[in-house]
């Protein structure tokens, strides 16, 4: 009898830990937003209603109102317009170009519209659309800055340069300055490193060639040491993750739409944002 009652108890046990185990796995703590490796995330986003998309603020193509939070921009009003076709919702998540990689990693969002550069090294951590629009680097340096005037002036003993962490400039600096030292500012807002010129904590300031131009037009104490002239040319797309090609398809044939209609001209023309494109030639019939 003892022992009938030991089984029965055993088993009683064993029933009250799998179940515990089924409330756990089912009560969604630490739960992913997006589709778990090898699963279909186009599915998921349909299934679910919603679209969760990453962002780096850069004007113009995602700028953040400072009081509200509201976002626009034209990558904005692209995967808005892209939401909308696919009768889901968005929901945004802020990152930065240091972090947004990870916040692909670990399914926090299906996509980041970060205005990323398609480099190698990121490339093997992402999956990048097809180009957008190409951005090159620019440099800024004090007014009456004599010490300057080509790329490598910049590699040399003693010289600061500031950077935004894991933005494009960074990484290039990292490859091609071995002789500067190289000062990494863990943050979002690509007008930091040039600012630190200006304070005279860096002698010179590198960012994209749009923030250096626009950046050096508020601050007349600044020079954009390569106007018209960026260096280091490169194509910039939105991000997934690599192991979701029907997700990734699917984005690609959304950019053609869109470029080929004309809306990306007008969402950028709406913002002031003037461009390197890519070139698209058409085959006759």
């Amino acid at each position: 009898m003892r022992d009938r009652n030991r089984r029965a108890s055993s088993a009683v046990l064993l029933c009250m830990a799998v179940a515990l185990m089924q409330l756990a796995s089912g009560c969604g703590v630490g739960r992913s937003t997006t589709a778990p490796r090898g699963q279909d995330t186009l599915a998921k986003i349909q299934r679910e209603g919603v679209l969760h998309v990453g962002y780096v603020v850069y004007p113009p193509t995602v700028i953040k109102d400072p009081n509200s939070g509201d976002l626009s921009g034209h990558f904005v009003d692209a995967v808005r317009f892209l939401a909308d076709v696919m009768e889901v919702r968005v929901e945004f998540h802020e990152a930065t170009f240091a972090t947004f990689v990870a916040g692909l990693q670990n399914g926090q969002y299906d996509v980041s519209i970060a205005a990323t550069y398609r480099t190698i090294p990121r490339a093997m951590s992402v999956a990048f659309t097809k180009p957008i629009i190409y951005i090159g680097n620019g440099a800024i340096v004090r007014r009456g800055e004599s010490r300057f005037s080509a790329l490598q002036d910049f590699d040399a003993p003693g010289i600061v340069l500031a950077v935004a962490q894991g933005e494009a400039s960074h990484e290039y600096a990292r490859e091609h300055f071995n002789k500067a030292s190289i000062r990494a500012l863990e943050t979002a807002d690509l007008s930091l490193p040039l600012s630190e010129v200006l304070s005279g904590r860096a002698d010179v300031g590198l960012a994209d060639a749009w923030t250096t131009s626009q950046f050096a037009k508020t601050h007349p104490e600044a020079t954009d040491l390569f106007t018209g002239r960026p260096y280091d040319l490169t194509a910039v797309g939105w991000a997934a993750r690599p192991d979701d090609m029907r997700w990734l398809n699917f984005l690609d044939t959304a950019i053609d739409y869109l470029e080929s209609t004309g809306r990306m001209d007008q969402w950028e023309a709406r913002y002031g944002a003037h461009w390197v494109k890519p070139v698209v030639e058409f085959m006759p019939h």
